[in-house]
């Protein structure tokens, strides 16, 4: 595991972009079109392929769909893409669904009447003729787009609010996990995958991350990014940007709003024990671990005096000034 520490330094806010939470959905419809053919509602998303037994047959009729003797169609997911569910429709419309995969459905050599997990589609009446489409319900990949930090990388947070799904991300995308340690600082932990109802953050070498559903393996029990659209009662929020104005230090800044982007991850710090400097920012003690923008700390940073001119460093005398883009009081 590749780890970071992050540590505790100024004041502000702005959320990074981050994503859509997922639902499932149906993802595509296969009707039967000829014989051992599939038509597709949305290219390259599932498939459907074909088996006979022995002495099995099957054909094709307008009226009837896929029909005959001894045969299992079997639906199959395109890369990238997770199958929850499908609905198999009759020559009548009759539908059965199987929830749990493989998703088949079959006949016997005795009798034409499709069967989903050994039950006839048409309840055992003996009206079936054969098959005529099949929905696909489930989750598709999908993009999240992410803040350059200035120095190459592109960050975002990213809130999964499914409760059952999860997802990996790109081969350009490293996925952290985060700890706080008190309030003094934050542990970032490298993570195989994001789990369901889990926060994260988001590296890429690219400005989009393309997250794909799978079954995930990760230990999220010390991860201390949350989601939703509210904070903790007596905490205060920080979500990650570049500062006001998205063109300074990335961090983690102070939210001041009303309502938070539920899509997207924020750290909670007690209000009774916030910092005087309220800004949680990427320091420099650990380079070697994960290359991240060098922390501009309050020595280093560039003040300005209230009517726009440059100090030499941070002010020692008692007053207001401004520091990457945001007000301060030195008392």
């Amino acid at each position: 595991m590749k780890t970071r520490i992050l540590s505790i330094l100024a004041l502000l806010l702005m959320a990074a972009t981050g994503a859509v939470a997922q639902t499932e959905t149906l993802l595509t419809t296969i009707t039967a079109t000829g014989d051992k053919q599939a038509s597709y509602s949305t290219a390259n998303v599932a498939n459907v392929s074909f088996s006979t037994t022995a002495q099995g047959q099957l054909s094709y009729l307008a009226a009837w769909g896929w029909w005959g003797y001894g045969w299992s169609a079997t639906v199959t997911a395109a890369e990238g893409y997770t199958i929850t569910k499908c609905i198999f429709y009759d020559n009548a419309d009759r539908t059965a669904t199987d929830s749990e995969a493989p998703f088949v459905a079959e006949t016997t050599e005795e009798d034409k009447t499709p069967r989903i997990n050994g039950t006839p589609i048409d309840g055992g009446n003996n009206q079936s003729k054969g098959l005529k489409k099949i929905e696909v319900y489930g989750y598709a990949p999908f993009a999240v787009t992410t803040n350059s930090d200035g120095n190459g990388n592109y960050w975002s947070t990213f809130y999964n609010a499914s409760a059952t799904q999860g997802f990996t991300a790109d081969a350009n995308t490293t996925v952290y996990k985060a700890a706080l340690n008190g309030t003094s600082s934050v542990t970032l932990t490298e993570v195989t995958d994001i789990a369901a109802e889990q926060a994260v953050i988001l590296k890429s070498t690219t400005g989009t991350v393309t997250l794909t559903p799978a079954t995930t393996t990760a230990d999220f029990s010390d991860n201390d990014l949350k989601g939703g659209t509210s904070v903790t009662n007596g905490y205060a929020a920080y979500t990650l940007s570049r500062g006001g104005n998205n063109n300074g230090t990335l961090g983690f800044y102070l939210y001041n709003g009303a309502t938070l982007d539920g899509s997207k991850a924020h750290l909670e710090i007690p209000t009774s024990a916030a910092p005087a400097r309220s800004f949680i920012g990427f320091g420099d003690d650990n380079t070697t671990a994960i290359e991240l923008p060098a922390l501009a700390d309050d020595e280093a940073a560039e003040w300005y005096s209230l009517d726009g001119r440059r100090l030499s460093g941070k002010p020692a005398r008692k007053g207001i000034y401004v520091k990457d883009g945001q007000k301060y009081i030195i008392k």
